[in-house]
């Protein structure tokens, strides 16, 4: 079987912390290697807590199946001997 691992870091800086106006910013670590920095959903937390250009847990959720569903297509797209082209 498969074994995954993440790691999440995050560091306040310099901001206040008991006010809650922290950002939320962080960098998830994957097995892999990969790093990817993260945030919540700009839809439940406003920026500047929030960070637009990092990705948040939904967003990487409808990645993950994306690249789920075009794996598989490409998977049986092989196996009845069609070459997809882009």
């Amino acid at each position: 079987m498969a074994e995954y691992l993440a790691s999440v870091s995050w560091q306040r800086g310099g901001q206040d912390f008991l006010d809650g106006r922290y950002s939320r910013g962080h960098v998830r670590k994957l097995s892999g290697g990969a790093e990817t920095p993260a945030t919540p959903s700009l839809h439940g937390v406003p920026a500047p807590i929030s960070v637009d250009e990092y990705v948040d847990p939904e967003e990487a959720f409808v990645a993950s199946l994306s690249s789920c569903r075009m794996l598989f297509f490409l998977q049986l797209a092989c196996n009845a001997g069609f070459v997809v082209v882009n």
